[in-house]
């Protein structure tokens, strides 16, 4: 028992003189950890979608794999795009539900993103290849 005292002792001793010093958090490159502008999708000619700067995109999410999806109103449609580039290209999703009020990605399969319009819950387990409501969030009237 004295030995243990003796260590514990020591140990504190030294952390107060500065030997023993904590581990400081890791810190990330400045070159690693900043915001970078992302282009927003609109249509284009021939109506294939391109990049336009000056669009209204809402919501814009990463996916753990690093995908980017955005919401965006284009001529009166309700758009979920999506990028695989870091946002140097765009694909419109098959998402075809009420304008998006949010859209989260799960923290386990980068495939699976839930996307609500504030009346149901839409998810898609293939990167937005197809949706299906997983619930509503509309109450029944009392």
């Amino acid at each position: 028992m004295a030995n243990i005292k003796f260590v514990v002792g020591l140990i504190l001793l030294l952390s107060l003189l500065g030997v023993i010093t904590p581990t400081s958090p890791a810190v990330a490159s400045p070159d690693e950890v900043k915001w970078s502008r992302a282009n927003i999708p609109t249509e284009g000619k021939l109506g294939d979608w391109v990049l336009a700067s000056g669009s209204d995109i809402q919501h814009l999410t990463m996916a753990i794999d690093g995908s980017l999806y955005c919401y965006a109103r284009v001529g009166g449609d309700n758009v979920l795009f999506k990028s695989s580039d870091d946002g140097h290209s765009w694909v419109k999703t098959d998402y075809d539900g009420g304008a998006i009020a949010d859209i989260v990605g799960s923290s386990i399969d980068a495939d699976i993103i839930y996307v609500t319009d504030g009346n149901h819950v839409y998810q898609s387990d293939d990167a937005g290849d197809s949706f299906d409501t997983v619930a509503d969030t509309t109450l029944p009237p009392p």
